[in-house]
């Protein structure tokens, strides 16, 4: 008989609003923290003013003002963070072979998602993924469902609810990789077990999802699960 699936719940990280550089004054990147940053901003110049030369010109290629301000901020919040760490350094930003963005020689990870009016900054000292999904947008379960676009438990398509706490799961883990949709969902299983979201890639790793306000949240982060006895 097969020994049941058991999954230890790891440390859920903070989440910290910012409207203002001066919210980040006692930050610590040596915790666990993912940044909240709303559309409506006290100063948009504050995060602007922080854009490295390489996303100033990306950001001229941008043309809705919603995308331009989204850019702007998560952007600038993570030149602010990687000023923080390093003293004052000028952060050289670099795309991977999937397009997943990093900053050179830094030793953070980090991970940025949006919905229409919050956008998210995961950062790490390990890879990290983070996605964020407004609950109330609409769904078609079924067409999900038949599709088979996704390996999901059937219990993904009992509800909403449901179907978005592995939806977020499964894109945050694909940002963990650094390969976002580039890799097929279908070879990439995930499932409840024991009220928590495990993902199984060859390796099984927890998915952390959380409820926010009308969203959800999921991280993925650290290294792969023990469970009964496979890594």
């Amino acid at each position: 008989m097969k020994k049941p699936i058991s999954v230890n719940m790891s440390k859920i990280p903070m989440i910290m609003e910012v409207t203002s550089p001066k919210d980040l004054s006692k930050v610590n990147l040596a915790e666990r923290v993912i940044f909240k940053l709303p559309m409506a901003l006290r100063k948009e110049s504050d995060f602007l003013k922080h854009l490295d030369l390489l996303n100033k010109a990306r950001l001229d290629e941008i043309s809705s003002a919603e995308d331009k301000l989204r850019f702007i901020k998560t952007r600038g919040l993570v030149n602010m963070l990687f000023l923080h760490d390093n003293g004052g350094a000028d952060p050289i930003w670099k795309l991977n072979d999937y397009g997943k963005p990093y900053i050179e020689g830094w030793d953070k990870d980090f991970s940025i998602s949006h919905t229409r009016d919050i956008s998210l900054v995961a950062v790490a000292s390990e890879a990290i993924g983070v996605d964020i999904e407004d609950n109330g947008r609409d769904i078609d379960l079924e067409k999900f469902k038949r599709t088979k676009f996704l390996n999901f438990d059937e219990g993904a398509y009992d509800n909403k609810e449901e179907f978005l706490m592995r939806f977020t799961a499964l894109e945050a883990y694909l940002k963990y990789i650094g390969k976002g949709f580039y890799k097929d969902a279908r070879t990439i299983s995930v499932r409840k077990v024991n009220d928590g979201i495990v993902i199984d890639d060859g390796g099984l790793i927890k998915a952390e999802v959380i409820r926010d306000g009308g969203d959800t949240i999921a991280i993925v982060m650290g290294k792969p699960l023990e469970i009964d006895g496979i890594k």
